[in-house]
């Protein structure tokens, strides 16, 4: 038997060796799922280069753009005090009163300036497309105001271009008019000419200083050199992250010192988010004494949502949330190990993973409804996914009325609905436990802990239990109610905060019920730490659906490095990524 398996073997290999004769006699025997996984390695290994790549090719023309701007708006300045301050339309197409008009070929210069001038903005990539082009986001239109109630046309043209917008200038600020007094019907973005001024000239609507805000509002244009600290902090990498981050500020030493700040501003955002103050305010020293200016001002996020800091690089790595995957059968080996784990106190929440567990040893029950009742007499936040499996097989195996059941699995049901917070089903195991065993129950006791699960409608049930239990206690003693000094504020939607890994859906759908025709989405982010890649892909998916329908989402005040990984992961092809400006 073992020689005809040989064989067989032998000669399955030797056919695919003559069906790829490029392939290595060793590596016939790979799994195909080694070399998909490889593939899919490669594939995203290429599309973040390709992004990397096209972002480069994009600042770069904004630079360009830029300085033709300020190149224009120097040579204007020349002509106005050559001239005396004059207007440009004075200065060059009315004739002058003393005999001194310019020459025709300074004039033909200056209008072939002009050409190349619209013919680059109407190349541009950020031109408005027909509104009905798939998969575009929605944008705010700019449209130039009447002729007829801007008294500085018809006096003069300025060379120049208006200053350019501050960052904070949003599209709603400016109003949504039409021409009034033009004879013909144009787009918004076409050229038009301006009459009574000698030669007639195109001049483009769209002023340079809404292009620059609509390109800041519209598009985040992250560092490339950024990437890899953002992805080794989605992975919980801090130390990795602080490590790169240093690399990249020492390879850019040399740089203009205003292409460093985006670079600093992230290491600060990093410190801030793992709540280092010392290399915080070790940072903010170099940084005053390198370009002059005051740092931005500390905070830590993880002491604003009532975490606990890391004190250093290593323990920053070490606070990475616990995630632990129950076996099939849960036996005192693996709980042990899971007791060693939690020993050494990982970061909240503490994810346990239910979904492949259909049998517990007897001789684990005690164990597990002790840690069970553990978490439920400590401040612990702990998330359970598969829950719905975990209280399938409590149900299953203990029917009412079998005395032949051991009461453990009794014991553990009741623990865990204690955990969970839900003191009516506890009461309702409790009778059908007294009734099969003819002894009294375990009494309930609220729990202190915080539990989470996979289920949005029972954890509106057990938040719902949470607020009628608060309610009790304040009845019982009602000199802890607390007194409200002044009328209570409309309610504020709380934004992400924290850790978020999974699913990021479930904290996303509630905002959908606050969208408006007529205004973005915004969904704060001013307290979220950090985000992982599947959660990220959530996100994704949840933006592309929201761009589908019509609506323009914000996130808003991303700190930089959950910023840049937006940018790797493409969300911000779907929404307006804003990271925050301190």
């Amino acid at each position: 038997m073992s020689k005809e398996d040989s064989s067989r073997g032998l000669l399955s290999k030797v056919v695919r060796f003559v069906r790829n004769p490029t392939v290595q006699w060793s590596e016939l025997a790979t799994p195909e799922e080694d070399k998909e996984g490889q593939y899919s390695k490669q594939m995203l290994k290429e599309m973040i280069e390709r992004k990397r790549r096209n972002d480069f090719v994009r600042r770069r023309e904004f630079d360009q753009l830029r300085k033709l701007r300020r190149r224009e708006l120097v040579q204007g300045q020349k002509l106005e005090d050559a001239a005396g301050r004059t207007s440009f339309a004075q200065s060059t197409m009315l004739p002058q009163a003393n005999g001194t008009n310019l020459s025709q070929d300074g004039r033909a210069v200056t209008l072939k300036k002009i050409d190349e001038i619209e013919a680059q903005m109407s190349q541009q990539w950020w031109r408005a497309k027909p509104g009905g082009a798939p998969g575009e986001r929605p944008v705010p239109r700019v449209v130039p105001p009447p002729l007829s109630h801007d008294p500085q046309v018809t006096a003069e043209v300025p060379l120049e271009f208006a200053p350019t917008a501050p960052l904070t200038v949003t599209f709603s600020e400016f109003p949504h008019t039409q021409p009034a007094t033009m004879s013909v019907a144009m787009d918004p973005t076409m050229p038009m000419s301006l009459d009574g001024l000698g030669p007639q000239f195109d001049v483009p609507t769209l002023g340079m200083d809404a292009v620059v805000a609509h390109e800041e509002l519209e598009k985040f244009v992250h560092e490339p050199d950024l990437e890899e600290a953002a992805i080794r902090f989605a992975n919980g990498d801090y130390a990795g992250a602080e490590s790169g981050l240093l690399e990249v500020l020492a390879r850019h030493a040399q740089d203009d010192p205003k292409d460093q700040i985006e670079i600093w501003m992230t290491l600060f955002d990093l410190y801030r988010a793992t709540g280092l103050q010392e290399r915080f305010d070790k940072l903010a020293i170099d940084y005053a004494g390198r370009f002059g200016r005051s740092a931005p001002m500390w905070f830590s996020l993880p002491e604003q949502l009532g975490m606990a800091p890391a004190d250093s690089a290593g323990a920053a790595a070490n606070q990475r949330e616990f995630n632990w995957n129950a076996p099939p059968t849960i036996t005192p080996q693996s709980l042990a190990a899971l007791q060693a784990s939690i020993s050494r106190k990982p970061a909240p929440p503490w994810t346990l993973n239910w979904s492949r567990t259909t049998d517990i040893d007897p001789l684990a029950l005690g164990g597990l409804a002790d840690m069970f009742l553990q978490w439920a007499d400590s401040p612990v936040d702990v998330k359970f996914v598969g829950v719905a499996a975990l209280n399938a097989l409590m149900e299953s195996r203990t029917p009412s009325g079998d005395r032949s059941v051991d009461e453990q699995w009794w014991r553990l049901r009741m623990a865990l609905l204690r955990l969970m917070g839900l003191p009516d089903e506890f009461e309702l195991v409790a009778l059908d436990y007294c009734v099969t065993y003819e002894v009294s129950p375990p009494s309930w006791a609220p729990t202190k802990g915080k539990f989470q699960g996979d289920d949005s409608a029972l954890n509106a049930v057990v938040e719902q239990a949470r607020q009628d239990a608060q309610r009790e206690r304040e009845l019982g003693n009602p000199s802890q109610i607390p007194m409200p000094a002044h009328k209570p504020e409309p309610a504020r939607a709380p934004g992400l905060s924290g850790y978020i890994d999974g699913d990021a859906v479930p904290l996303l759908e509630p905002f959908e019920s606050m969208a408006r025709d007529d205004a973005p989405l915004q969904i704060p982010c001013d307290r979220l730490i950090r985000m992982d890649f599947p959660a990220a892909g959530s996100v994704l998916n949840w933006a592309a659906e929201q761009q589908a329908k019509g609506r323009a989402v914000q996130f808003v005040n991303l700190h930089r490095l959950v910023a840049v990984f937006f940018n790797v992961i493409g969300v911000g092809e779907h929404a307006w990524v804003i990271p925050r400006r301190n």
